[in-house]
């Protein structure tokens, strides 16, 4: 509120400001003299309150302008691997955790031509360059007041993640709109004049194809966030502390129906399940969610309570692949793969249970040695990523595993 008010006051500020400026501006010389130098003077102001608004993030801004520089080289190489068609919608917030060559907290690229190559690739972007162009051009010849605004659109987009958010699309294409629709006199009156021959076809049909197209596109957009919105609703609800198991386990099915494509939906779903068909879901829901390292942690811990211990390795080590930056994900593996080596070895498998505790060892080892970069390193650990006690007492339990898998006098906390 105290920031709205400010803006609201500024504004009115300049446009009194402007209205005086330009009075004084056709009341002769020395009055468009005074409306100069109220116009510098003004413009030292307004320099001065910015600058003195922004002092502490200016100050800070050595720290953030390093960091996006960082974001922006992790991004520039994750665009690489798809450069003409992209990765897909939401390609960052996806997987920047599986690219990020340090632990900072990014879920904006925080430049939105990257954010667009990311996820549409060169074609997408040229198609977008093309739009803009066309927009631009468009307000240049009909509506050139308009075009201050989409500067200030791409240009601060560009370096920040407004163009995450639908709104400033629509105001774009609100903005384009506006200005394809203000036709000039001299274009009506020529319309005018034009015989019946040379006029063109009857606009009804336009508007049949066009109304046709809208109710489809809103009809299947209503749909599509009905599904989703009903899928929230029942997760939450099974979620919350008053529904029983059998309670829970209905509305989460049903959620699961509503929208099979949310990891968190199917993890807790198949939490409510016997494990064959617990782990049925979780591969499906993979196959939507390929990088989601929630679904691989989910499916580890299942084959780990199996006693399969090389499956449980194999998830676990794709898992930390997407999110290696994620201390508790790497303390979990280390505390299944124990699990899981231990209920080998009580099944009388002694080799699988040493080979398995040899892979949490390599699990382990790696965590150990990014812990200790990140540690020596110099880059923001916004993550807080490091080797934690817990951690450390798993490792040394799977090194005796691995060396001795008679060994009884093994720790056996959970994390």
């Amino acid at each position: 509120m105290p920031g709205l008010l400010a803006l609201a006051g500024a504004w009115a500020a300049a446009q009194l400001g402007t209205l005086l400026l330009c009075r004084l501006w056709h009341s002769g010389a020395r009055a468009r003299a005074a409306a100069l130098t109220a116009t510098v003077l003004a413009g030292i102001t307004a320099a001065t309150v910015a600058v003195a608004s922004t002092a502490d993030r200016m100050a800070a801004g050595v720290g953030t302008g390093l960091s996006r520089l960082q974001i922006w080289r992790d991004a520039l190489k994750l665009w690489t691997e798809a450069a003409w068609l992209g990765h897909g919608g939401e390609t960052w917030r996806n997987m920047f955790r599986a690219i990020q060559s340090s632990p900072y907290v990014g879920g904006e690229v925080h430049n939105g031509f990257l954010d667009l190559a990311l996820d549409t690739g060169v074609i997408g972007l040229l198609l977008i360059a093309g739009w803009f162009f066309f927009t631009l051009r468009t307000m240049w010849r009909q509506a050139p007041q308009l075009l201050p605004s989409v500067i200030i659109f791409g240009l601060h987009g560009a370096m920040d993640f407004d163009w995450s958010f639908t709104f400033l699309w629509m105001i774009f294409i609100w903005l384009g709109g506006w200005a394809l629709s203000s036709p000039t006199l001299q274009e009506s009156a020529a319309d005018k004049k034009r015989s019946r021959f040379l006029r063109p076809l009857s606009p009804w049909p336009q508007r049949i194809l066009t109304g046709l197209f809208v109710m489809f596109w809103l009809g299947g957009t209503v749909w599509l966030a009905g599904q989703q919105v009903a899928a929230e609703q029942q997760y939450r609800l099974a979620m919350s502390k008053d529904s029983g198991d059998a309670e829970r386990k209905a509305l989460l099915t049903a959620a699961y129906k509503f929208n099979p494509y949310r990891p968190d939906i199917a993890i807790s779903l198949s939490r409510t399940l016997p494990a064959k068909k617990a782990e049925s879901i979780l591969v499906q829901s993979l196959s939507c969610s390929p990088v989601s390292p929630q679904l691989y942690r989910e499916l580890g811990r299942l084959a780990a309570q199996s006693g399969r211990g090389e499956s449980a390795g194999n998830y676990f080590e794709h898992g930390l692949a997407l999110n290696r930056f994620d201390a508790s994900s790497q303390s979990q593996a280390l505390y299944w793969m124990e699990q899981a080596s231990r209920r080998e070895l009580a099944a009388g498998y002694a080799e699988r249970g040493r080979q398995t505790a040899a892979a949490g060892v390599k699990i382990y080892e790696r965590y150990r040695q990014l812990a200790e970069e990140v540690a020596a390193g110099e880059e923001r650990n916004d993550r807080r990523f490091g080797l934690g006690e817990e951690a450390s007492r798993y490792g040394d339990n799977l090194r005796l595993l691995a060396l001795d898998p008679l060994a009884s006098e093994v720790t056996r906390k959970s994390p």
